[in-house]
């Protein structure tokens, strides 16, 4: 059974994969020690996730550039870029497309976890100009 732990847990591992992707230049070269997965983690999103933003950071990265004000997204922190590139493909996936409003939660709390004391604010910021835009 899927819970919002589950995503959630999904989510901060999805995340800890593309942020470790920022740093190689092949993919193959990112691993994540299996035994860190949680049994009842919906991996299936994990993984959905990790490929689907991959396969689609330049949109994502275009699709963030207007809302990223003060800089370009290729500079952003690489924190605070992974977290936008994971919200933005949520509420932007066909396939299961999430609520904006809970995937800007959850990219908040992923940046309160795993951001500096000011990520939230931004994140926040981008993704509700993104969200208003639409």
């Amino acid at each position: 059974m899927v819970t919002k732990r589950n995503r959630r847990e999904a989510r901060q591992y999805a995340f800890q994969m593309l942020y470790a992707n920022e740093f190689h230049t092949d993919q193959n070269d990112v691993q994540f020690p299996e035994g860190n997965i949680h049994k009842a983690m919906d991996k299936a999103y994990a993984n959905s996730i990790i490929e689907g933003v991959l396969s689609n950071v330049e949109a994502i990265d275009a699709t963030l550039q207007p809302f990223c004000k003060s800089r370009k997204v290729a500079n952003l922190d690489k924190v605070d870029r992974s977290i936008l590139r994971i919200a933005v493909w949520e509420m932007t996936n066909k396939v299961e497309s999430l609520e904006p409003s809970i995937a800007i939660n959850e990219a908040i709390q992923l940046a309160k976890e795993f951001g500096s004391d000011a990520s939230y604010k931004l994140i926040n910021a981008i993704l509700d100009a993104y969200n208003k835009s639409k």
